[in-house]
């Protein structure tokens, strides 16, 4: 059928196996540069690009009885719809429809191939979804009911249960309030000017970038949360902000103990870009929590650690020392030791160099751990571009050793200066492989795992300072591209 009707995309909307069933047999190869044959054809991956959400495979197709020609299909893969129900995040769906439609614009006659298991209850929700995002765009108006009503003469049981049924119009309804916030990155800074003026037409007198977020805080809010272990009372000593906590849906779970509590600390996962859980976001240790730190660090195989502040800031505690203070010293915390193997400043960065060993542990086993702290973000105020971009690039060689490992974001309450750096460092990521950037739905999707990461507007619109800095770093955007 790809090759009959000379089908150049792909969309799988299910994985190949979900809750232990085979849901479609896979048809190409595990490996880049490797091929399989399946009935007549080859099929060989030339090139894997996988993200958090999506995998996007470019495949090459050739046919034994027409040797002498092949064709290349790209293979789009959503991973982020679970085993049962819907997206969690309804723009998630949205943005992968927006990636869909760059690498197959509606203007091409060719047909795209959708598919999950059945070819019904996903297929029809993204089929639908997609049809009703172009049909808005053109007309300004929508029947979602008549629109199915006419598809399912096509195909039987398209949009398969009410849930599917009511996420497309949840997800239609967030389209209209938050509208399409992502920008090509050669259109950085035109879209910064944009933002940075009032809103043509409305009465508050705000400018762009804060009526973004002033959308961003009301969908954030709609998000339902439980806050039971980081709420419960012997879990209070815990926090140092009673207001910024981890919710059950993000946090950090350590290995369960004898007591009460003994799984918990102020942390929660955060996706990035490219992998899932990338990132776990953490609020600068208290004297009492800085075992519960490492355990964590070592428990969850964390390979760098980027400190936003510093101990003390204006005159309080912004987080204890959880390292020792001079280089080729030791301490132990808990049942780890932790030693300063090297300490080497970079501008306005310290990097230290450590080694943690478990204490009660056999063997001997040891994990190298790279803590880089920052020394120009005081709290309340935005670091000069370049200095982010330098704390960028000296995590991104940290990582290179140890890579698909967590990385821990910390400030005073985890939340401000570490939702700010997660939204830049997985955006800066997007934009080397795709060439775009969406601030607001980074800072959306992450609030559900951690709430009020990204604290203002003033924050929102630094996120997108940074970004057009290192676009700056280059001369046109086809250098960039070159670059990526």
């Amino acid at each position: 059928m790809v090759w009959d009707y000379q089908i150049p995309t792909i969309v799988m909307l299910t994985r190949c196996f979900e809750d232990g069933k085979e849901k479609c047999m896979q048809y190409w190869p595990d490996q880049t540069n490797t091929s399989v044959t399946r009935g007549k054809f080859d099929i060989t991956v030339t090139s894997l690009v996988p993200s958090a959400e999506y995998q996007i495979r470019k495949m090459q197709l050739k046919s034994k009885s027409d040797p002498e020609h092949e064709r290349t299909v790209t293979h789009m893969l959503y991973t982020a719809w679970p085993d049962h129900g819907v997206p969690r995040n309804a723009m998630s769906l949205i943005s992968f429809i927006h990636r869909v439609r760059r690498e197959h614009p509606v203007s091409l006659t060719t047909p795209l191939l959708v598919h999950c298991s059945a070819g019904v209850g996903r297929t029809g929700t993204f089929i639908l979804l997609d049809v009703a995002m172009q049909q808005m765009k053109r007309e300004g108006t929508l029947s979602v009911f008549q629109r199915l009503k006419n598809m399912r003469t096509q195909r039987m049981k398209l949009v398969q249960t009410q849930a599917q049924y009511v996420f497309i119009h949840d997800s239609l309804s967030e389209l209209v309030v938050c509208g399409e916030t992502d920008v090509a990155a050669g259109n950085i800074r035109i879209r910064m000017m944009q933002l940075q003026k009032p809103v043509p037409g409305d009465p508050s007198g705000l400018i762009g970038f804060q009526k973004q977020f002033e959308t961003l805080e009301e969908v954030s809010s709609q998000c339902e949360a439980s806050y039971q272990e980081a709420k419960a009372k012997y879990n209070a000593g815990k926090n140092r902000f009673p207001d910024k906590l981890p919710n059950e849906l993000g946090r950090v779970r350590l290995r369960f103990g004898p007591k009460p509590g003994s799984d918990y600390i102020n942390a929660s996962f955060i996706d990035g870009y490219k992998q899932r859980k990338a990132y776990i976001a953490t609020q600068g240790p208290m004297e009492g929590t800085v075992a519960d730190l490492w355990r964590m660090i070592w428990e969850h195989n964390c390979s760098c650690i980027v400190m936003l502040c510093q101990t003390q800031e204006k005159g309080q505690v912004s987080s204890h020392c959880f390292w020792p203070e001079g280089e080729k010293e030791e301490a132990v915390y808990g049942k780890l030791r932790v030693g300063v193997k090297r300490v080497s400043h970079h501008g306005d960065i310290i990097e230290r160099k450590l080694e943690v060993e478990d204490t009660e542990g056999r063997g001997g086993v040891q994990k190298t751990v790279s803590l880089m702290q920052l020394s120009s973000w005081p709290p309340g105020e935005l670091p000069h571009p370049t200095a982010i971009l330098s704390l960028v690039d000296l995590l991104t060689k940290a990582q290179r050793g140890s890579p698909g490992r967590h990385t821990v974001i910390m400030c005073s309450d985890g939340v401000g200066r570490t939702g700010t750096f997660i939204c830049i460092h997985s955006q800066l990521e997007r934009l080397k492989t795709e060439g775009v950037v969406d601030f607001f739905q980074a800072a959306k999707s992450a609030r559900i795992q951690r709430a009020a990461l990204v604290p203002d507007a003033a924050h929102y619109a630094f996120c997108h300072d940074v970004v057009a800095t290192y676009m700056d770093s280059f001369e046109t955007y086809a250098n960039f591209k070159e670059v990526v």
